[in-house]
């Protein structure tokens, strides 16, 4: 971006997991911190409004995850699920807390309330957190009880205080992921505050046996210096804020419209179905002066486009794992190509620096771009990491290992190695926390991406939204039906499918389905957390109706 003299940045992180980078930043002083599970030492997991047996983990890269799952308790270690549906990871775990969609923010800050009369979990707090936090955090909670979490989940209250004991009796070896369940909906920054609260409390943050933290090889973090200006935010939506120094998405369209963004270049992503008013989009495309697709697919978004550049495939390219602070494992993993690239598509390197020479802003030096390679550029990359390019490159896809680090962030990250466990902004929004809606409330679903097997990857028909049965019995609603789905911002037309996994009340919506464009239930104007810039797409009320077709 800096090449081309624009810092008008925008991921699908502000649409779907800037929570976890607000807590991370505020709590630990970088967005980029992420826990890190390591089931041969962790003896509780707690997955939250996630199922990584499906998505391979959302915070962490997770191969095989279902003999990650079982090696863990064959190893004495105890998986817990909280979701509104009995997922293929919650299928697998010891326990399954099947609560109302909304309710999590009540059942953690009661789990932390009680925490408190641990003498172990107040001592964690006093030894690494900052003076006056553990005061603030108390008070906090205080309105937060046991009782309160029973109603508001409609749990037993037998599973909770399971829960509860649990979390005590495996103090320092506690792991908890959360996912799009609980970052897509209202107070998802609660969501993610309340579990570094649960991992500090139980002396599990970056210790070995606990959660650790990834240092990287290449995207190696830094302390951000206290009273570093921020980014500007979007001129057009003054009330949102940069999430990890990105424009949040929820503007893009009003900065499009207000002629503040002119040229769009999107690489690999697709606005139209991971976004907000999708229709509201498309219109607005129409004023860009010019919307660059750079992809490996033709997409709906390049009927928009004014420029559409191929890139080359996954194994038309060479590649590093990138996604460092997620990653499961501690160092790095080079994969060459495959195949050459065929007819016009071209490494994204090579189509970004084109594009910045032609802008008169030259990358890579300027050197001439034919001249280089992507083992060049990414041997560039590791140039000043702890391991030798050679060394990554010549070991391939096996990749080169380093040692876990334990303790570092406290030693490097934070000013003075300690956690910020109550940030003001929490702590305000926690008081005016409403729990869960009422009525028929629509979840996220996560489906397997076997693209490379037919066998496996489905006809590309099956149901999109998904009732339980009393639910659809109650609308004459059959699988298969087609169904109108509906909320204050908009609908969507789709099959129907029954699935009594799902809690009553819950209505399940597979999000980036073909067949339908979630992003017109949700809005980028109302409902927009001011911490997160997020759009609600969680816990939203609906209603389902039959249609005749």
């Amino acid at each position: 971006m800096g090449s081309v003299g624009s810092a008008s940045f925008y991921t699908a992180a502000t649409v779907d997991n800037a929570p976890v980078l607000v807590a991370a930043e505020a709590v630990a002083g970088h967005p980029m911190l992420n826990p890190v599970w390591e089931p041969q030492h962790s003896r509780l997991l707690i997955l939250l409004a996630t199922n990584p047996v499906v998505s391979h983990g959302y915070g962490t890269t997770l191969a095989d995850p279902v003999r990650r799952l079982r090696e863990n308790q064959a190893l004495g270690g105890q998986i817990w699920t909280i979701d509104p549906r009995r997922t293929e990871s919650a299928a697998l775990s010891d326990n399954h807390l099947q609560l109302r969609p909304g309710s999590d923010v009540i059942l953690l800050a009661a789990l932390v309330r009680e925490l408190f009369a641990d003498e172990r979990c107040r001592d964690a707090l006093a030894s690494t957190c900052h003076d006056g936090d553990s005061d603030r955090l108390a008070r906090a909670v205080l309105p937060f009880s046991l009782e309160a979490a029973e109603i508001a989940t409609g749990c037993s209250r037998e599973l909770i205080d399971e829960l509860l004991a649990q979390l005590r009796s495996n103090y320092g070896r506690v792991a908890m992921f959360c996912g799009t369940g609980t970052t897509m909906a209202t107070d998802g920054i609660l969501v993610e505050w309340l579990r570094w609260v649960l991992l500090a409390m139980t002396g599990s943050l970056d210790v070995i046996g606990g959660m650790r933290f990834n240092e990287g090889v290449v995207n190696r973090l830094a302390q951000i210096r206290p009273g570093t200006p921020a980014l500007d935010g979007p001129t057009s939506r003054p009330e949102l804020v940069r999430i990890a120094g990105q424009m949040p998405v929820a503007a893009m369209v009003d900065e499009i419209e207000a002629g503040r963004l002119k040229v769009l270049v999107v690489t690999g992503g697709n606005p139209l179905s991971a976004f907000p008013e999708p229709d509201r989009f498309r219109q607005a495309a129409a004023l860009l002066d010019a919307l660059v697709v750079i992809d490996v697919a033709d997409t709906e978004l390049c009927d928009l486009a004014t420029h559409v550049l191929p890139a080359a495939g996954q194994l038309e390219r060479a590649d590093l794992t990138l996604a460092e602070q997620v990653a499961f494992r501690s160092g790095m993993q080079f994969t060459p190509s495959i195949v050459e690239p065929e007819a016009d598509r071209r490494p994204v390197w090579w189509i970004l620096g084109s594009l910045a020479a032609r802008s008169e802003r030259p990358m890579f030096g300027g050197a001439p771009l034919d001249a280089l390679s992507d083992e060049g550029i990414l041997a560039g990359l590791l140039g000043h990491g702890p391991i030798e390019a050679s060394d990554v490159i010549s070991a391939g896809s096996r990749g080169v290992d380093t040692t876990p680090s334990y303790g570092w962030v406290r030693e490097r990250m934070l000013a003075d190695g300690r956690w910020r466990i109550a940030p003001e902004a929490f702590v305000e929004r926690l008081a005016l926390h409403k729990g869960p809606e009422v009525g028929l409330l629509l979840v996220p679903r996560r489906e397997s991406a076997w693209s490379n097997s037919i066998r496996f990857a489905g006809s590309g028909d099956e149901s999109v939204v998904v009732l339980h049965p009393d639910d659809a019995s109650l609308r004459g609603i059959l699988a298969g039906d087609w169904v109108a789905l509906t909320t204050e911002h908009g609908s969507l037309v789709a099959t129907a499918g029954i699935d009594e996994t799902l809690r009553p009340g819950v209505v399940s919506v597979t999000h980036g389905h073909p067949g339908s464009l979630t992003g017109t239930l949700t809005s980028s104007r109302v409902d927009v957390d001011s911490l997160t810039a997020m759009p609600r797409a969680s816990g939203l009320p609906v209603r389902v109706d039959k249609l005749g077709m």
